[in-house]
């Protein structure tokens, strides 16, 4: 244990105060199963490209994406090169691969299984957390905040399992709207109080180091998909066609992303992501552009499979959606740290307005179209003058607190 000035100890499992070293191989490996999970999640909206199964989508992508998260806290809160720390990590993952594994029947016959390998998560790490920290009371309490808060969910996620149908729906839906919206307000739990949103405990570099690796997973699970799919099936030209535009896609919106996180990494303004709040917000913008790659790698898939496809509203809604999402989600990050975020807005109110008529073209041209609306967003971003950055005044003050 170690014993610090304010007079409170710290476990020795923390993260030593002050480190800011990027994130460890096994944080990496971790990841990795998010490929899978991307992988059935694309696969089943391809499946069912349903506003029903578009619905079921979300669900499961919001349950994996809270348990990458509260992982993502864990490594930089505690110390991830400790055996203990890497064994948990180590166990969540394989958590993480049975709810990926399950994930095609998880709104029938193995409902049961998914909730409880989601629930059996959440309580394996905070069961570990709580009495390896209580020789601190303050970080004690944030997990027991957060299983107190799963305890209350745990009822919908079974409840669901054993009822199925819209019911599940329903119950799914309500738990995952507590366990986020609870997240946003600080854990409220009777005796314990909230954990303040003001306070900075993450450790900003890490912290976003990590959201830009989950948001390449998803890329490249994206250009796996779009590569089996032509590998797998006969190769016409416009399937190539296709496949060449989606891959550009992936690129246009990999620079586009990497555009702005360039001053985000050498700027002050990375200190704000230390801040509950700012993490938090940090982590729900992600999901967005997230969930933009998936639906692309939807819409890729599709049109490599058929690429003469037209006057299909469904197809064509998907192609539009995935680019829109994530740059309306890119949105919510550049005005999270105070950046100009205009010409990301107007690409994605340029996508949202031509959908109507993209229907008319073959799916491999409408691909290639919204290559042009991404391409000329990014000509857009470079050519503007680069936005004034965070005085050092603006920095979030306060200290690590509860």
């Amino acid at each position: 244990m170690k014993w610090p000035r304010d007079g409170h100890l710290i476990p020795a499992i923390r993260r030593p105060p002050g480190e800011t070293a990027p994130p460890s191989f096994l944080e990496l490996f971790f990841d990795l199963a998010f490929i899978l999970v991307f992988a059935q999640l694309a696969h089943e909206l391809v499946q069912n490209l349903t506003w029903h199964g578009a619905f079921e989508m979300v669900l499961l992508l919001l349950a994996a994406w809270w348990v990458w998260v509260l992982t993502v806290w864990l490594t930089d809160l505690f110390n991830p090169r400790l055996p203990k720390i890497q064994l948990l990590v180590i166990l969540i993952m394989l958590g993480v691969m049975a709810m990926a594994l399950v994930m095609p029947t998880a709104f029938e016959a193995r409902a049961l299984f998914f909730a409880g390998a989601y629930l059996a998560i959440h309580v394996a790490r905070d069961g570990f957390l709580i009495p390896a920290t209580r020789v601190n009371r303050t970080v004690q309490a944030r997990s027991i905040r957060v299983i107190f808060w799963h305890g209350l969910t745990s009822p919908l996620w079974i409840g669901g399992a054993i009822a199925h149908g819209d019911i599940q729906l329903v119950l799914w839906a309500a738990a995952l709207v507590i366990e986020y919206v609870s997240a946003t307000y600080g854990w409220p739990t009777p005796g314990l109080g909230r954990t303040e949103l003001a306070s900075r405990i993450f450790t900003g570099p890490h912290l976003y180091e990590r959201h830009r690796q989950i948001f390449v997973v998803a890329l490249g699970e994206m250009i796996l998909s779009v590569g089996l799919r032509v590998v797998g099936g006969p190769l016409p030209t416009e399937s190539v066609a296709a496949a060449g535009a989606a891959f550009v896609g992936a690129l246009l919106v990999f620079q586009i992303y990497i555009n702005r996180v360039r001053e985000l990494i050498a700027g002050p303004s990375i200190v704000l992501l230390e801040q509950i709040r700012r993490g938090i917000l940090m982590s729900h913008s992600h999901l967005v552009m997230v969930a933009g790659v998936v639906v692309m790698a939807v819409a890729a898939d599709l049109a490599a499979r058929d690429p003469l496809q037209k006057e299909n509203v469904a197809w064509t809604v998907c192609i539009a959606a995935g680019p829109a999402l994530f740059l309306f989600g890119s949105s919510l990050f550049d005005l999270l740290v105070h950046r100009s975020f205009r010409p990301r807005l107007i690409g994605m109110l340029v996508l949202l307005a031509m959908t109507p008529a993209l229907h008319l073209l073959p799916m491999f041209a409408v691909l290639i179209l919204i290559d042009v609306v991404l391409a000329a967003t990014l000509v857009v971003e470079l050519a503007v003058a680069h936005p004034r950055s965070l005085s050092p005044g603006a920095q979030v003050a306060g200290g690590r607190g509860s």
